[in-house]
């Protein structure tokens, strides 16, 4: 299986794998009811923000 070796950089992007050290940034846009105004979700707490995280790094997680 290809693994990718992170982080992968160009000239105006950088992509690697969320980790709770995101937590802080993810919960910026997360809190904020106007990021969700056209959604069926609502504003998150940052206990929610931080669950969407671990979520996220569980499923961009490679397997073995």
């Amino acid at each position: 299986m290809f693994r990718p070796a992170y982080p992968i950089r160009t000239a105006r992007l950088t992509l690697r794998p969320v980790t709770l050290d995101d937590l802080d940034d993810v919960y910026s846009w997360q809190c904020r009811p106007e990021v969700f105004r056209w959604t069926h979700a609502e504003a998150r707490t940052r206990e929610e923000s931080r669950s969407s995280v671990l979520a996220m790094a569980a499923t961009m997680r490679l397997p073995a």
